[in-house]
């Protein structure tokens, strides 16, 4: 008669916790460490290079003096505004600025409308005339201005007004971002203008670097947000699952082999508890024992399709005989 399928026995209460605390920890672990590797060139990266560009935040009066729309990959080197950082770029447009070093605090563009007025006069002595080429099929809108072809860059003596001529104009230090943040039509068009005044903050490292934006209190912030919340979360999860592997599940498995170690103890031993030899007494009468209780479960099953055939149960009664008497004779 076959043996009765033995039903799986439910999980407890405490290996369905340790089940699901174990797959929280593994999904945590995933997503901090792919959310870690999104944030290092969107946001980490970006943060860290505008700490270390050094910005005075103490915003410096700039002047658009150069538009350039260039077409190709050869020529788009860099350009003030993209939206898209990993795109490549094969229309730009570069605007270059004038600046130079004051008491500008950082204020918005209708409080610092007033303090700029007396800069306006710049307007009127700078020689527009002379040195612009207007290129109507590239930039439509400013078909009343003239561009320039070049312009002097550097920084400039103590007999200039300006503090450094021709600095790369760009949103933030990436020159780069994504709608809504960072939307370019609007940017070129408050800053495109030729002539046109407006707060900016120079790099100490790089002052031929200009950017319209900084707040060092929000770039700070979202590098805390960005390194404090995916970087401990994958260490206390690796550390969890680390523990779990070698200690928890370890135990559970040590506990399960614990009946089949005492069983096979218990063969090894007789019943005085002394160990057993090939030679002794105590293991002939465990060898008979166990070929009589094989001989009797061999009768008792039903013979399996071919059994009959190639191994008759007599034969393997009379080799099942043999053995434990040849055993018993030795």
């Amino acid at each position: 008669m076959a043996e009765e399928e033995k039903l799986p026995i439910p999980p407890t209460f405490l290996e369905k916790v340790l089940f699901y605390t174990t797959a929280t920890f593994v999904l945590l672990a995933t997503f901090s460490l792919f959310a870690f590797l999104f944030l290092v060139p969107f946001v980490i990266e970006p943060a860290f290079t505008t700490i270390f560009m050094q910005f005075d935040p103490v915003g410096a009066l700039c002047v658009t003096a150069q538009v350039k729309h260039l077409v190709g990959a050869s020529n788009c080197t860099w350009a003030s505004c993209r939206e898209g950082c990993t795109k490549d770029l094969y229309e730009c447009t570069q605007i270059r600025v004038n600046y130079k070093l004051g008491e500008y605090p950082n204020v918005t563009s209708t409080e610092f409308e007033n303090l700029i007025r007396a800069e306006r006069s710049l307007r009127r002595d700078y020689d527009y005339e002379n040195n612009y080429e207007v290129p109507i099929d590239t930039i439509p809108e400013m078909e009343d201005q003239e561009l320039p072809d070049a312009i002097p860059t550097g920084l400039q003596g103590n007999d200039s007004e300006w503090y450094f001529t021709g600095a790369r104009l760009f949103p933030n230090v990436k020159g780069c971002g994504y709608p809504p943040i960072l939307n370019c039509t609007i940017f070129y068009g408050k800053y495109r203008p030729l002539g046109t005044n407006y707060t900016c903050y120079y790099s100490r490292v790089d002052p031929g670097l200009v950017i319209t934006d900084l707040d060092m209190w929000q770039n700070t912030l979202n590098l805390v947000y960005a390194m404090a919340i995916p970087i401990p979360s994958f260490i206390i999860s690796v550390i969890y699952l680390t523990v779990a592997y070698f200690k928890i599940y370890n135990t559970e498995e040590e506990s399960e082999q614990a009946p089949l170690q005492s069983d096979v103890e218990g063969m090894a031993t007789g019943d005085d508890g002394k160990p057993t030899t090939p030679g002794s007494d105590t293991f002939r009468e465990d060898l008979a024992c166990f070929g009589h209780q094989l001989k009797m479960q061999l009768a008792n099953e039903k013979p399996k399709e071919g059994f009959e055939s190639n191994s008759p149960p007599i034969s393997n009664s009379a080799s099942l005989s043999g053995t434990k008497s040849s055993f018993v004779n030795a």
